[in-house]
């Protein structure tokens, strides 16, 4: 690492006493990780792809297609298939007379033979809007209507306050978080910002084996920003459904009721590097209460985050923690078999990616897992891009946890893929 960046890390991390955060979807529980198999590359748990993303447009073009090819093997189960998929998309941004602007990007994926991840509904899905967003500004005010990411907290992915839109969770190789369909409007002040948002339609992951029993209710929050020199700060408040659903031990259903968050994020630029911190406290989580079925309860959640740049290269820690408040010793998560739910759960990784050749080539290593051991995970990524419309990449990614514990379905696993994509 080097004795400039140890002094500084050290420094950093005493001054502030915050690490970042790249890793965790919003509660990433036992049902996320059981729903989907395992499918992953360094590129997920770098920071950098937590940002919310946009729609990608050569300067000068209406339109730009972009086709990506993506082969996966796990070595481990002689190096079987597990994903062979090809993502065609079409977007495009333009201006809507004086005040207006409008975005939208189409996707089609076609599904291969052998792919262990395609949809019961078929091998292919005809064109559906991946984004679709219009925005109108007058004055200090802004509107925006579609389907799009809107981005809550500072430490992305680590759900604590970026609950808006589904993250990607740990099984899922996916790198960018789910588009919503929302409305949204925000009013700009010289130092500060008021936001607020209507999830129209917000959806919730359920695990194929349970029906989902309640009803999906709308989702809404409200934030306000402050810029300082140096540092920012936000306040936020909302009614916020689940991204993903609690499986009723008792019933074998699932259920996504809304709950209430307060919460506060920060952020300060120091030198070249930047500290990160989230906090929330939810109101009304469902939680199994042994197999009598589920309660309501209350949770902390918080994350800190570091990075470090020098040069091309940055160097990530993170953690992140989740405390239930009204913890009882029968607290139990769906687990196979269903497993004691602990009081705290923390998480962390460690990560560091660099490029060269006016990067056309990059690389990324990161090391995820839990202080307790009960998961340790490697995740390598080399990527080539010698022009702008053509890249491709090499990662791996392994997992090792042990037997008794959420993520014992996760021990041995491993994945090797190859990524192609050609834009225009």
């Amino acid at each position: 690492m080097g004795i400039k960046v140890l002094n500084r890390l050290l420094a950093l991390w005493l001054s502030s006493m915050v690490v970042v955060s790249p890793v965790a979807a919003e509660d990433l529980i036992v049902d996320d990780l059981l729903a989907q198999e395992f499918d992953g590359g360094a590129d997920f748990f770098a920071d950098e792809n937590f940002s919310a993303p946009s729609i990608i447009v050569a300067q000068n073009k209406l339109v730009q297609l972009s086709v990506e090819h993506t082969f996966a093997v796990n070595p481990k189960a002689n190096y079987q298939r597990s994903n062979h998929t090809t993502d065609l998309r079409l977007s495009s941004e333009t201006s809507v007379g004086l005040l207006g602007y409008a975005q939208v990007e189409l996707k089609a994926m076609q599904y291969w033979q052998g792919d262990l991840k395609k949809p019961l509904t078929g091998h292919f899905s005809l064109l559906e809007a991946e984004q679709l967003m219009l925005q109108y500004s007058l004055a200090e005010t802004s509107i925006k209507l579609g389907r799009y990411i809107l981005s809550w907290g500072e430490v992305e992915g680590a759900g604590v306050l970026d609950v808006i839109n589904p993250a990607p969770d740990l099984t899922a190789g996916a790198t960018a978080f789910t588009p919503q369909w929302l409305l949204s409007a925000s009013y700009y002040m010289p130092a500060a910002q008021v936001s607020v948002f209507v999830g129209l339609d917000p959806s919730v992951v359920v695990m194929p084996s349970a029906v989902l029993s309640t009803r999906v209710a709308k989702e809404w929050g409200m934030k306000y920003h402050h810029t300082g020199f140096g540092s920012d700060w936000a306040i936020y408040a909302g009614h916020i459904v689940p991204n993903s659903a609690v499986v009723n031990l008792a019933t074998a259903t699932a259920s996504a009721k809304a709950y209430q968050l307060i919460g506060y994020s920060w952020n300060r630029v120091i030198g070249d590097d930047l500290v990160k911190f989230d906090l929330a406290y939810k109101k009304g989580l469902e939680h199994n209460l042994g197999f009598t079925g589920l309660i309501l309860t209350n949770r902390l959640d918080a994350a800190f985050g570091l990075e470090l740049n020098d040069g091309d290269r940055q160097w990530n820690a993170a953690i992140m923690a989740q405390h239930w408040l009204n913890y009882q010793s029968s607290y139990l998560t769906p687990a196979l078999p269903p497993l004691v739910s602990g009081q705290t759960h923390v998480r962390y990784s460690l990560g560091v990616d660099d490029s060269f050749d006016n990067n056309e080539y990059s690389w990324s290593l990161i090391h995820i897992g839990t202080p307790n051991g009960s998961l340790r995970g490697l995740t390598a990524q080399v990527t080539w891009q010698p022009t702008d419309h053509w890249q491709s990449s090499l990662g791996y990614a392994a997992m090792t946890a042990k037997g008794n514990t959420a993520y014992a379905l996760l021990d041995g696993a491993q994945l090797l893929t190859f990524k192609a994509k050609f834009s225009y």
